[in-house]
């Protein structure tokens, strides 16, 4: 957020992103939701405090008010791609895979080439049953981004959910490689484990 909004505006923005690196998520709630009510007029201000402010709220997975947020973010903005980008989240979370393919696709519009972009269409297509497509993008995604472990990780659950164990291990482990305490990864993992003993000798040769 690079525009300018002035001095005292920096330093309330810096105060609230401090809050956020120390988890102090609701001191930066009230920062932003005073300069909404304080810098009302300021178009600028808004669309930055709203954006923040649905960024905060799907992390703490409260997504009717992220959603709401975000979409206010977009008005103002409705070319960012890291908004469009947000409110796909928010629909994913929710398996409001539609919505959340068309928010994705909105971004990737903007930025072709952002891996976190492929990344969200990507897991949105293959969970709407769209496996191939959905498949095709996680796999540019890693080709941007080769050690991105959330890419690498959605990669081995796709394969994972298709039966595939041995491409599911292969990327769960080369994640898992590169950060050794992804508890996500290290679910995964767990999962393909008890897939193959559970299903036994219907799991794929290896």
């Amino acid at each position: 957020m690079d525009r300018d909004i002035g001095p005292e505006l920096h330093t309330i923005w810096s105060e609230a992103k401090e809050h956020i690196e120390h988890r102090e998520y609701d001191k930066a709630i009230d920062i932003y939701k005073y300069v909404l009510i304080r810098y009302g007029d300021n178009d600028i201000a808004v669309e930055y405090a709203n954006a923040y402010l649905g960024d905060i709220y799907l992390t703490l997975r409260r997504l009717n008010l992220a959603e709401n947020h975000i979409k206010k973010a977009i008005d103002c903005s409705p070319d960012n791609p890291s908004y469009h980008y947000i409110l796909g989240f928010t629909y994913s979370i929710q398996s409001e895979w539609g919505k959340a393919i068309g928010e994705f696709e909105v971004a990737l519009d903007k930025e072709p080439n952002n891996s976190e972009y492929l990344r969200g269409l990507g897991w949105a297509l293959h969970s709407a049953g769209d496996k191939a497509k959905g498949l095709a993008y996680l796999h540019r995604a890693v080709d941007l981004a080769p050690t991105n472990v959330n890419i690498l990780t959605d990669l081995a659950a796709a394969y994972l959910s298709d039966l595939q164990f041995h491409k599911a291990r292969e990327y769960a482990e080369t994640a898992i490689r590169i950060d050794p305490n992804s508890n996500v990864t290290r679910e995964v993992l767990d999962n393909i484990d008890r897939f193959q003993r559970k299903l036994g000798r219907f799991a794929e040769p290896q």
